[in-house]
């Protein structure tokens, strides 16, 4: 009996590539495919570092951490000295940190919250290397870390105007890290968020394309040497 009775999956993908749009359906198969593989890695890691104890809820005290240019009251409140207020966990420890999270209150005007990380002893903060808070209904920030290896991390919690002063209270007065909340659970491993989404949109499609072209210039120089 004959191969094409029972055509392969190299037939199969071949056939594929051959219909019109088919290269543009097999780098999104492909993206999907290597999408939903990273999740199962992601929630595979995630339940390793659960099971070691690395990956906890934690509350940090802002009496354990060093404070820069924020100045204790006797009321809890804290007043910025300069316009770089900073909260700093020097050494991560061994930790697993997937999110931190507080709930603030502040008298004046906040202006940029961020968070900035480093990936090595030594290294400088950067604008490379930071992240932005999202604001759950209870108006905590929650900010979600890049899945790398951490050493430090900084919270810049306000960026008063120059000349001007804020003063902020945190419930607790702590930073949460990996509150339970905030850590993905389910199927939030496989559940792209938006930008995520534009990503997974946009660049099978560029892919497609360049493969498209490369194809087609070696058709050509294919045929000119025939």
């Amino acid at each position: 009996m004959s191969a094409r009775a029972f055509p392969g999956p190299v037939s199969a993908a071949g056939r594929l590539l051959s219909r019109r749009g088919g290269l543009a359906i097999a780098c999104y198969l492909l993206a999907v495919l290597v999408w939903l593989v990273l999740g199962c890695v992601n929630f595979a890691a995630d339940a390793a570092a659960r099971a070691n104890g690395s990956l906890a809820e934690e509350s940090l005290p802002l009496s354990g951490l060093q404070l820069v240019d924020l100045a204790p009251g006797e009321d809890g409140w804290y007043t910025t000295t300069s316009g770089d207020p900073q909260i700093i966990l020097e050494n991560v420890d061994g930790r697993v940190v997937r999110t931190l999270s507080y709930t603030a209150r502040f008298e004046g005007e906040a202006r940029e919250v961020c968070l900035y990380y480093t990936t090595a002893p030594g290294q400088p903060y950067s604008q490379d290397n930071r992240v932005f808070p999202s604001r759950t209904a209870d108006g905590s920030y929650v900010f979600t870390l890049p899945r790398t290896t951490l050493v430090s991390l900084r919270l810049d919690p306000c960026s008063p105007d120059e000349n001007a002063t804020v003063r902020l209270k945190l419930d607790g007065d702590a930073i949460t890290l990996n509150a339970a909340d905030a850590l993905p659970g389910g199927a939030s491993y496989w559940l792209p968020s938006w930008y995520q989404t534009f990503c997974l949109i946009l660049y099978p499609a560029l892919a497609a394309a360049a493969l498209s072209w490369l194809r087609a210039v070696w058709r050509t120089c294919r045929r000119k040497t025939e």
